[in-house]
């Protein structure tokens, strides 16, 4: 592990511009982090933060794949969470520590914007064109999706297993 760098993101404020993610070492050298499309490609365009998509996906990933510095199995199995944790609450411009990813592995310690983020909940599942439509509490936000949802890239592992069941149940119930 990289414990002692700093990554850190800038991006135009529109985020027309190239977003770029460099990894600062202890002797100050920057170096720009690879973003290793040759473990999962979920965004061949670029990098990208702030929400929970593709590009904040690959960020989340070419970020720990550089942090765990060889353990690419580790870096796949954690990036999707570590993007909601981290990266989808970024700003135009950021900066995270190793230590503070190191913490986040472990489970010690709470990321220092750990507040903004709110869990997803359940608010409805109801059958729709043959599967289901799922509403999110607070955000409103819905999903369409058979009996296994599809959106495992778009939530986290906890979320998703939330409408699994949640739409299970509902199937169940017809």
């Amino acid at each position: 592990m990289r414990t002692r760098v700093v990554y850190a993101g800038s991006r135009a404020p529109d985020a027309a511009g190239p977003a770029e993610v460099v990894r600062i070492d202890p002797d100050g050298q920057v170096v720009p982090i690879a973003w290793r499309t040759d473990l999962v490609n979920h965004s061949p365009t670029g990098l990208n933060w702030g929400y929970g998509g593709s590009g904040p996906a690959q960020c989340a990933l070419a970020m720990l794949a550089d942090f765990l510095d060889g353990n690419d199995q580790a870096a796949v199995r954690l990036h999707q969470d570590f993007k909601f944790r981290f990266v989808a609450g970024f700003d135009d411009a950021w900066t995270l520590s190793g230590d503070e990813i190191r913490q986040w592995i472990n489970g010690e310690g709470k990321y220092r914007h750990e507040d903004k983020f709110r869990p997803q909940r359940i608010k409805s599942v109801v059958p729709c064109d043959g599967g289901f439509e799922v509403t999110f509490d607070p955000c409103g936000h819905a999903v369409w999706c058979a009996v296994e949802p599809c959106p495992a890239g778009m939530y986290c592992g906890e979320c998703v297993d939330e409408v699994v069941e949640a739409v299970r149940r509902e199937r169940q119930s017809q």
